[in-house]
């Protein structure tokens, strides 16, 4: 399998997995809750994928927040202060697999290591 990697800020990436948590456990599929935020069908998809550029801003974390319905927005934000500024993500793209077992062509995103990036070598 072919390796990708990005460059993303632990903090960012926290809030991602967090959200996205969130969201299969409220029983939202991504287009839903971009559909609950009033952006592009596409947005949170974008957002949860390493390849992607699309971050989440402090503007999405309150439509976030409204849309599963949240007491605050602080329940987005990881506890605590990240040890890492910035991480590099190394990952591989796999074939989901169909109800039947066959692979399907979707993929999704196997990571494969997560280390820290030097400030000096941004």
């Amino acid at each position: 399998m072919k390796k990708y990697s990005t460059i993303i800020s632990e903090l960012d990436y926290k809030i991602i997995l967090k959200v996205k948590q969130l969201r299969e456990d409220k029983g939202f599929s991504q287009r839903e809750l971009s559909g609950e935020m009033k952006l592009s069908k596409s947005f949170v998809g974008k957002v949860e994928a390493l390849g992607q550029p699309d971050k989440y801003s402090i503007r999405h974390l309150n439509l976030i927040a409204k849309a599963l319905k949240m007491k605050s927005v602080i329940e987005l934000i990881p506890k605590g202060v990240q040890e890492y500024d910035m991480i590099e993500i190394t990952y591989e793209k796999v074939p989901k697999l169909n109800k039947d077992g066959s692979e399907s062509k979707q993929f999704e995103e196997r990571i494969i290591e997560i280390k820290e990036i030097k400030s000096n070598s941004i």
